[in-house]
């Protein structure tokens, strides 16, 4: 005989676990590329953060005179 009951828990745990899941593995795949960052700064040369480049501004429109 099927339990309704006890499918819907399953079910419940199921998707809370997949959704941990996820959670966890994103959460170890920053971690590798932020340790893989810092192990590859000495090789490349790239100690410092890289320069932001200043935002032009937009010509505005010339006002006519009347």
């Amino acid at each position: 005989m099927k339990n309704p009951a006890l499918s819907l828990w399953l079910s419940a745990v199921n998707g809370a676990l997949g959704w941990w899941g996820g959670h966890a593995a994103n959460a170890v795949r920053r971690q590798q590329r932020a340790t893989l960052t810092e192990m590859l700064k000495p090789a490349t040369g790239t100690l410092s953060k890289p320069k932001r480049r200043t935002r032009r501004r937009r010509a505005t429109a010339k006002r006519k005179r009347a």
